[in-house]
C-alpha cells in the first residue's frame, strides 16, 4: 500500500529516486492502522528476517509492503454443493482513524496491473485443492460498514471461488451410480430366487447407507438441504426400491412405525419396491394354479381320439397342462417393465439433478 507524508519529503536534499527503509527505520515513520475485518488467524513471516520493506520517494510517497498468512472468514451458501460457486470477502479497514483523517482507495490508473495481483500458480483460472479463482472485484467502503458514528476508513475485495467437482465424481457420484444400478441385477433373476433378490437389495441398501454416512461426516452441518444430500438420498431410494420388492408386509410394519416426515421421504422408494412384492404374490399364485391343473386334469383314456370325451352326454372341461401359469407371466412380463423403468427413472432423475444444479 502507499500514501503520502508530506514531512518526509527529501527532493531538495538528495537526488536518490528513493530510500530504502530498513526495519528499524520503518518503525519511527508513521503507518496506517490496517486491520483485516474478517480475519479469523493471521500470521506474520519473520523468516529470516521480519518480511516486508518499505519505500521513500522524493515528494513524500511512501510505498509499504509485508507478507501475511490470514485465514478470513466467508459466510457460504451450501445448497447447491459440491456444485456451488461462493463469493468471499475480503474487508480492509482503519481501527483508529475515522474517514475524517484517513480514508482508503484501491490503486488505480495508466501503469497499474491492477489492485489485486497473484502468483502464476494461483493466478485467475487455475485450480486450487478445492477451488478455482473465477474472478475477483474491488469496492470502496468508507464510512459504510458502521452503522453508528463514527465513521472509518474501509476498502473491500469479492473473490469468485468455483469448487471444483472432479474429486467429488470420483468419491461420491461413481460409487452412487455403480450401486444403484447394481440393486437393478436383481431384475435379471429368477422370480424363485428369493433369498438371492434379498440379500443383493439389503446389500445394496447397506452399502448406500455407509458410503452416506461417510459423506455427511465430512460436510458441514447446516439446516437446508444440500444438493449432495439429493444426490444420497435419491440413490437410497433407488436403491432401498429393489428390497420392497421382497418385503412388503415389512416394509408396511415399518411404515407404522417411523415418523410422518420419514414416510414422506421415502414414498417414491416403497412405490418402487411394491413392484418386487408384488412379482413374488404373482409367483406364488401361480404355484397354485399349477397344483390346481395337475389335481383336476383329464385322463387320455376317457376321451376320444382327440382327446375329448363326454360325461353323461356333456363334454369335459377342457384344461391346458404343462404351460406356465398366467401369474407366473404376469410376474416375469413385470419384471421385464422393471429393467426398463428403473434405469429410465434413475436417468430422468439425474438428467434434472445435474441441469437444475448446474445451470439454475
Amino acid at each position: 500500500m502507499g500514501w503520502n507524508d508530506s514531512r518526509l519529503q527529501f527532493e531538495h536534499l538528495n537526488d536518490s529516486p528513493r530510500l530504502e527503509m530498513d526495519s528499524k527505520m520503518m518503525s519511527q515513520v508513521w503507518v496506517p492502522d490496517v486491520y483485516f475485518r474478517n480475519e479469523k488467524e493471521a500470521a506474520f513471516h519473520d523468516v529470516t528476517v521480519p518480511n516486508k520493506f518499505m519505500h521513500l520517494h522524493p515528494k513524500g510517497n511512501i510505498e509499504y509492503s509485508m507478507r501475511l498468512s490470514l485465514t478470513l472468514s466467508c459466510r457460504m451458501l451450501l445448497q447447491k454443493y459440491p456444485l456451488d460457486t461462493q463469493r468471499c470477502p475480503m474487508l480492509i479497514q482503519s481501527y483508529t482513524y475515522t474517514t475524517e483523517n484517513v480514508m482508503f482507495y484501491w490503486q488505480e490508473g495508466p501503469g497499474v496491473a491492477g489492485p489485486i495481483s497473484y502468483d502464476n500458480e494461483i493466478a485467475l483460472g487455475t485450480e486450487l485443492p478445492q477451488f478455482s479463482i473465477v474472478e475477483n472485484i474491488t469496492e470502496s467502503c468508507n464510512g459504510t460498514m458502521d452503522v453508528e458514528s463514527p465513521k472509518f476508513a474501509c476498502i473491500k475485495a469479492y473473490f469468485t471461488l468455483k469448487r471444483d467437482i472432479g474429486y467429488y465424481i470420483i468419491q461420491i457420484y461413481v460409487p452412487g451410480v455403480l450401486i444403484v444400478g447394481l440393486s437393478w441385477v436383481s431384475f435379471w433373476l429368477d422370480l424363485e430366487a428369493i433369498p438371492a433378490r434379498v440379500s443383493l437389495g439389503v446389500l445394496t441398501v447397506l452399502t448406500l447407507n455407509t458410503h452416506g454416512s461417510h459423506i455427511q461426516s465430512q460436510l458441514p452441518k447446516v439446516s437446508y438441504i444440500k444438493a449432495i444430500d439429493v444426490w444420497s438420498v435419491s440413490s437410497l431410494i433407488f436403491a432401498f426400491s429393489g428390497v420392497l420388492h421382497q418385503g412388503y408386509r415389512c416394509v408396511v410394519s415399518y411404515i407404522k412405525a417411523i415418523d410422518v416426515w420419514s414416510v414422506s421421504s421415502l414414498i417414491f422408494v416403497f412405490s418402487a419396491l411394491l413392484e418386487f412384492a408384488y412379482v413374488n404374490v404373482l409367483t406364488r399364485r401361480g404355484d397354485k394354479e399349477l397344483r390346481a391343473t395337475q389335481v383336476f386334469r383329464v385322463p387320455a383314456e376317457f376321451g376320444n381320439k382327440d382327446g375329448v370325451g363326454e360325461v353323461n352326454g356333456n363334454p369335459p372341461r377342457q384344461i391346458k397342462i404343462g404351460g406356465p401359469s398366467p401369474s407366473r407371466i404376469r410376474a416375469r412380463k413385470i419384471d421385464k417393465i422393471s429393467r426398463l423403468v428403473f434405469p429410465g427413472l434413475f436417468l430422468v432423475f439425474n438428467v434434472c439433478y445435474w441441469g437444475f444444479y448446474i445451470y439454475m
